[in-house]
């Protein structure tokens, strides 16, 4: 019998661009209900390290944590999920990060795609990569169609979708997420969930999204202005 599973697997913090630690990332998404968690700090396995090693050292069981990262290759933006984290030297290129990922068994799914605005890969790119599943709803995007088109997109390539909320602070955990039905609560069945295509995404109201969206670009601003001064 599978368990649901509520997880949010597109987390930044202090070790990219995001304005809170890992550390309260873990207790927001506890506080939240959340089984499962990705930190994807931009170009490195830093945070998601830090936050394996504070899950271990304070005991708490009831979260997983999926190693990840979320990679600027020449095409755009790729989250990258490992089992096993280790040095940062992801190749930049698409073709190259493909091999990488195939040697280390890791998934590469396109962060919000269709929002080149924010390094999206593009609609060409979707279909002419293979992907293991493609981030449909992102708590990111302030027009909510891109998230619809990006939806019908993936399950025309029958394509896995999930769901998540690309925060930069813990406020925003939760604007989208994805329910993933696994068998029991390891990174080994929640990546082969994902493969599968045992996995929903959920999208919060607009109004929601949109509040916790501003907030987090006016923190992650003020947060820059006092790293300068």
């Amino acid at each position: 019998m599978r368990n649901v599973v509520k997880a949010d697997l597109h987390l930044h913090t202090v070790y990219s661009d995001g304005v809170d630690s890992p550390e309260r990332y873990i207790h927001e998404a506890l506080r939240q209900g959340f089984r499962a968690i990705s930190i994807t700090d931009h170009n490195t396995f830093r945070g998601s390290i830090h936050a394996l090693r504070y899950l271990k050292e304070s005991d708490i069981t009831n979260i997983l944590l999926l190693p990840g990262a979320e990679v600027r290759t020449n095409i755009g933006d790729v989250l990258v999920y490992c089992i096993d984290p280790q040095n940062d030297d992801f190749p930049r290129d698409i073709d190259e990060l493909h091999d990488w990922a195939l040697e280390r068994d890791c998934i590469l799914v396109p962060a919000h795609p269709l929002d080149v605005l924010r390094h999206g890969i593009g609609l060409l790119n979707l279909f002419r990569y293979r992907w293991d599943a493609v981030e449909t709803h992102n708590g990111g995007v302030i027009v909510p169609l891109l998230n619809n088109v990006t939806y019908a997109l993936a399950r025309r390539l029958s394509l896995p979708c999930i769901g998540n909320s690309d925060a930069h602070c813990v406020s925003n955990i939760g604007t989208c997420y994805s329910l993933i039905y696994v068998e029991d609560l390891s990174i080994e069945e929640v990546m082969k969930s994902i493969r599968r295509g045992l996995v929903r995404p959920v999208e919060r109201g607009f109004s929601t999204r949109l509040w916790r969206r501003m907030r987090s670009i006016v923190l992650r601003r003020i947060r820059r202005t006092r790293g300068t001064s």
